[in-house]
């Protein structure tokens, strides 16, 4: 995210650009922003199907007609415990962290360059 501030920050705010220059920006730009949404994309993906497959395997011991004891102890176990993709065990991924983090570039993008702009 800081190479995609950096680099929007000098497309927008600098004066002198030749073609060469620019394309030299811009290529970075869709580089970092390819890995950003690749690696976000996947992580919330990766969180919503897991809670897809943990809401059918708790419909797992009612739909089956061997009650065996056993195997409702391993499901049970399984699904107390809580498995997600997360920053730092903070906050897990989903679909609004790609929009809030991109939000948050334009957002601090704007700010900062509107300090440097004589009133």
């Amino acid at each position: 995210m800081a190479g995609l501030f950096w680099g929007g920050y000098r497309i927008a705010f600098y004066s002198d650009m030749t073609e060469m220059y620019f394309l030299s920006l811009v290529m970075p730009q869709f580089f970092n922003l390819s890995n950003q949404l690749l690696i976000m994309i996947s992580a919330s993906m990766t969180n919503e199907l897991a809670s897809k497959v943990k809401c059918v395997m708790q419909c797992l011991p009612y739909r089956s007609s061997i009650q065996d004891p056993q195997r409702k102890f391993k499901l049970k176990k399984d699904l107390t415990q809580e498995n997600s993709l997360t920053l730092w065990k903070v906050y897990v991924m989903d679909r609004s962290l790609i929009i809030t983090s991109i939000g948050t570039l334009l957002t601090y993008g704007i700010l900062i360059g509107t300090l440097g702009k004589d009133v």
